[in-house]
């Protein structure tokens, strides 16, 4: 005899069904109220990928539209949730249905195609073109590098090993260089990154306060995680600040597996530095070299300006995705 779920898992079945009905009912309400065109489709949870396939199913002449922004794999290895057949079939059923696919990175669109064939498109956050800073920067010695993004298992392994890389650095050197992280951190790994005194933790502010803390910033932290149980996440995805990153005219260290969608992007267009190890002597030495040099990005501009131009001109991305719509 099968053993029976527990309360707490049988219940939020319960709960998502009854969410998913009710999503499926004001959708259509909608559709029919609002003469609805399109539907934009990005798959988070089963439920609403669920939903999202029964309203197609009543209402097949609506433009489908699908953008994968975190592998769905990934997503359930990342939450050790069960990646059951019906949940592949669901996926595959949708991208089946789909007039237009996007994913948020080259390596995405391409790991899609070729396990679900159809034809891909990228969309991701990009910048004007002419958005690269030109303020003349002085060499000077770093005293601050920062992170604006959430701390999560999605790069959790990455931050630490980097922020205690910069606490043993000023213990050596008596120093004080800052790693300033804006953003959410998820509640197990905050006093890890709290013990140490390096570490300054900001939570999430505004965009127009975050756009400050770059310019202000000596480096500007890209990272992804490591662990097997992110494996999936790290290798597609490309976090939503890199643009910005860029286009701030200030040195961005690319933090991340040597397979990953940001490595490759750093590769592509020969940005440095770039780490592909949370090996301690790896990072101690790069923390060395870094703090010990005069920190002046005018080298990177050009390669810098290229790469926003290749593959994070707002304009062609934005155009690509508004088409896709009826």
């Amino acid at each position: 005899m099968r053993n029976q779920p527990t309360l707490p898992v049988a219940l939020l079945k319960v709960q998502q069904f009854s969410a998913y009905k009710q999503t499926v009912r004001l959708l259509n309400e909608i559709v029919q109220r609002k003469s609805i065109k399109n539907l934009l489709v990005i798959p988070v949870s089963p439920w609403i990928l669920s939903a999202a396939l029964a309203l197609h199913k009543q209402y097949s002449k609506l433009n489908l539209v699908f953008y994968v922004m975190d592998d769905w794999q990934g997503h359930h290895e990342c939450h050790q949730l069960p990646y059951s057949a019906w949940r592949r079939r669901l996926l595959s059923e949708v991208i089946d249905r789909a007039n237009a696919r996007f994913a948020v990175s080259r390596e995405m669109a391409a790991h899609y195609e070729e396990s679900y064939g159809k034809s891909w498109l990228i969309a991701h956050n990009g910048v004007p073109k002419d958005s690269l800073s030109h303020e003349p920067t002085v060499a000077v010695k770093p005293k601050q590098a920062f992170l604006a993004g959430d701390v999560n298992v999605f790069r959790f392994d990455a931050v630490i090993a980097f922020a205690e890389a910069i606490e043993r650095y000023n213990q050596r050197r008596g120093q004080v260089i800052e790693f300033n992280v804006m953003g959410e951190i998820a509640e197990q790994h905050r006093s890890s990154l709290s013990a140490l005194r390096a570490v300054r933790l900001l939570s999430r502010r505004s965009h127009a306060e975050c756009l400050k803390a770059m310019k202000a910033a000596d480096l500007l932290y890209l990272p992804l995680a490591f662990c097997q149980r992110s494996a999936r996440i790290s290798l597609y995805s490309l976090p939503t600040k890199l643009p910005e990153y860029l286009a701030s005219g200030k040195r961005v260290f690319f933090h991340a597996p040597r397979e990953s969608a940001v490595f490759r992007v750093a590769e592509r267009h020969d940005l440095t530095p770039r780490l592909a190890t949370i090996n301690p002597e790896a990072l101690d030495s790069f923390v060395e070299a870094w703090a010990e040099t005069d920190q002046n990005a005018e080298d990177t501009i050009p390669k810098v300006k290229n790469a926003l131009l290749e593959e994070f001109d707002i304009d062609r991305l934005s155009k690509n995705f508004q088409a896709a719509f009826a």
